[in-house]
């Protein structure tokens, strides 16, 4: 709610825009951009096509974006016309500071079943790590593999995603994934427990992973 109250970043920085790319897998997504002024790793997507290459998206200054494209083989970096903001990048420093004051006042639990960060492979289970991740998260790149690796790593049996999500970003998790994006895919979400033979635990047990 605390977003459609955020100021825009200062007019004379220039407009800001994401871009997608491909990259070899075994190219370690940041080392593209040590020499490159005002361009940031946004994503990490994982795994596309055969697997042999990685989709990364980077977030900048649209001048900067267009200028490192050019240094690549042609049509090689897609710059979005659709995305004004370089999200989960330091472009977006304007919106952790604004949001800081709402952080640091508002009330963490520790979470019930963990939460597995996008931005380490790693479980979170402290109100602490909740509440670090929501400060990191406008200006810290993420990567759906760590996510992913995480949720292997815990045994998960069943991915439920909710909402529009990338088609394929999850292709690679070796569980099965459903995609929930309206009200009327539920019970095809609910079906797909049974039908992958999932056993849930009681209530007692907490929220199902």
């Amino acid at each position: 709610m605390r977003l459609r109250e955020v100021p825009p970043p200062a007019a004379d920085t220039g407009p800001q825009a994401v871009a997608m790319l491909r990259i070899p897998y075994d190219t370690a997504p940041g080392d593209l951009l040590d020499d490159v002024p005002d361009v940031y790793l946004s994503a990490d997507l994982g795994r596309v096509g055969t697997g042999q290459e990685r989709m990364v998206l980077l977030g900048g200054y649209r001048s900067a974006l267009q200028r490192f494209g050019e240094g690549l083989p042609a049509g090689a970096l897609h710059v979005s016309e659709d995305h004004g903001a370089a999200f989960h990048s330091p472009l977006q420093r304007h919106i952790s500071d604004f949001l800081e004051p709402t952080l640091d006042a508002m009330t963490f639990h520790d979470p019930r079943v963990p939460v597995h960060s996008c931005m380490e492979r790693k479980a979170l289970t402290t109100a602490d790590e909740i509440r670090d991740l929501f400060h990191r998260n406008p200006t810290a790149p993420v990567s759906v593999p760590h996510m992913i690796g995480g949720l292997e790593d815990n045994g998960t049996e069943l991915g439920l995603v909710l909402g529009p999500a990338a088609f394929g970003t999850f292709q690679n998790a070796s569980f099965p994934v459903v995609h929930v994006e309206s009200p009327d895919h539920v019970f095809e979400a609910m079906t797909a427990v049974y039908d992958f033979g999932i056993e849930l635990p009681s209530t007692e047990a907490g929220v199902a992973q």
